[in-house]
């Protein structure tokens, strides 16, 4: 579902063709076609289309065909190694890619000629060109500089970074701990801030903290894909055994190595900042130098035709973010996450989601969308859990705690507060709850003042029991209880009108 999400992002993001979004993207030309048809028949935009699910992309635009499984094609360059190896045949080699999956496999003969038509082009030679902000590689050297520590003496290697305009050849590097995800991210950073622009595409090697999996439809570390979305750029890994889809960066490796850390290879750091400023300083020299075969250097060409080429930088770096693997939601709809229970809509339950970690948030994702969020959580064992997630039933029990009995009370009125109140001034509180379930029915059959009135008589007669006001509605004592007082209220102050008093009264003889 990700290359989908990938080649309509390149069909509104970018000018190129269909041709070369296909080559990107790892899909045919005529998908393309049929997707850039579709969109400019139904006038898709692209805000739009970003904020969809997977599933929902998929709908707009493979509804109306569902194409036939083609064969399935390896990889002939791992071939091509394989049979390198003593003892190794084609006919070995071609089992053992049809043995997963045998009904989508190349016959033999297929599988044979296919390799023939690869190794006619193994020696072909093709030299690149760049288009001004098109292209950035990246990768890690292969050589390693070290700072000392101060204590023991030892030597502690660190990774160096290398970044490679396409265009211009500009450099850039830095050095991290390790190649870690955290440090990677970092570099990247730094990269973003030291060129003042983004290119339209990012070319990594295949190390584990850019691709998750490897191949021809290689599986991107979510992490890195969500920096790429950060910054505006398509992240393209370089094949597996293809070196021209990484040349510039591995000569720039090079070159860097040469350049820049011979001239530190007799200096002594003492810690992984010193090395930085060091290589800091060496940086706008060696982009500064003359190229030996083309007019200007590094830095001139960048200046002159690819900075203005360049994306804006967003307005702020990427904030690193930690992505779970997919997580099975459980019958209870929570997700256990770094010792913690997160709620999620109990209608995925049995659905595989993954969970993004933040800045003290907990992010949980469904088919690229999310579906959950909460207050990351340190307390080990502990329960997240919205209401809006839960089943209704699950949401009523949920509510008949003592304090949200008490809470609901209030808002009825004062003396069915104080019954409430009253059946829970016992040893055992939770025991009153049946009790104040019996009150909430009341109050949905007579309705809050009916119910308001029969406690109210209730309390004048000290008896704050459930018993109590279901007679008194019952038989409707708590509206007779008040018709003295009305009564006397509209006697009328009248002469004629004779009281008690009169008929007292002796009679004169």
């Amino acid at each position: 579902m990700q290359k989908i999400r990938h080649v309509i992002q390149l069909l509104f993001t970018t000018a190129l063709t269909d041709t070369l979004i296909a080559k990107t993207a790892n899909v045919s030309r005529n998908t393309v076609r049929r997707y850039r048809k579709l969109a400019r028949a139904k006038a898709y935009r692209w805000e739009d289309l970003m904020a969809l699910s997977d599933a929902g992309l998929d709908a707009k635009f493979n509804s109306a065909l569902r194409r036939l499984t083609r064969k399935r094609m390896p990889d002939f360059a791992v071939v091509h190694a394989e049979l390198q190896q003593k003892g190794v045949t084609l006919t070995l080699l071609w089992e053992e890619y049809c043995a997963p999956r045998p009904e989508d496999a190349l016959s033999y003969s297929q599988f044979t000629e296919h390799y023939r038509h690869h190794v006619r082009r193994i020696d072909r030679v093709m030299r690149q060109t760049h288009q001004p902000g098109e292209k950035c590689f990246v990768d890690f050297s292969g050589l390693r500089p070290c700072h000392r520590d101060r204590d023991t003496g030892r030597d502690i290697p660190v990774e160096l970074f290398v970044a490679v305009l396409g265009y211009s050849n500009l450099t850039y590097a830095t050095c991290v701990a390790t190649q870690s995800i955290p440090d990677w991210i970092e570099a990247h950073n730094r990269m973003y801030a030291y060129f003042g622009g983004v290119s339209s595409f990012l070319v990594p090697d295949n190390l584990k903290a850019a691709v998750d999996r490897a191949g021809i439809d290689p599986a991107l570390n979510r992490t890195y894909q969500e920096l790429g979305e950060h910054y505006g750029a398509s992240i393209v890994p370089a094949r597996s055994y293809r070196p021209q889809d990484k040349a510039s960066v591995e000569v720039g490796v090079q070159i860097v190595q040469r350049w820049i850390l011979a001239r530190l290879r007799k200096m002594t750091f003492f810690s992984l900042a010193e090395i930085n400023q060091a290589i800091a300083e060496l940086l706008p020299t060696f982009n500064d130098r003359a190229f030996k075969r083309l007019p200007g250097s590094r830095r001139s060409r960048f200046e002159e035709d690819e900075r203005s080429q360049l994306q804006p930088l967003p307005a702020n770096p990427y904030v690193l973010a930690e992505w779970t693997g997919q997580l099975r939601v459980d019958n209870g709809y929570h997700l256990q996450i770094g010792g913690h229970w997160y709620s999620v809509p109990h209608r995925l339950v049995g659905q595989r989601v993954s969970a993004r970690l933040s800045a003290g948030v907990v992010e949980i994702f469904h088919q690229h969308a999310r579906v959950a969020s909460h207050p990351l959580s340190t307390a080990p064992g502990g329960l997240t859990t919205d209401p809006a997630h839960q089943p209704e039933s699950h949401r009523a029990y949920a509510e008949r705690s003592p304090d949200k009995v008490v809470a609901w009370a209030a808002t009825v009125g004062p003396n069915v507060l104080a019954v409430v109140q009253h059946q829970f001034a016992r040893a055992v509180p939770a025991l009153g709850l049946p009790a104040c379930d019996g009150l909430r029915k009341l109050v949905r059959v007579h309705g809050a003042h009916e119910v308001e009135a029969a406690a109210r008589r209730a309390v004048e007669i000290q008896s704050l029991t459930l018993k109590t006001v279901k007679s008194l509605l019952h038989t409707g004592r708590h509206r007779r209880a008040r018709l003295p007082e009305a009564a006397s209220a509209l006697r009328p102050d009248h002469p004629n009108v004779r009281g008690s008093a009169y008929y007292r009264q002796t009679p004169e003889a």
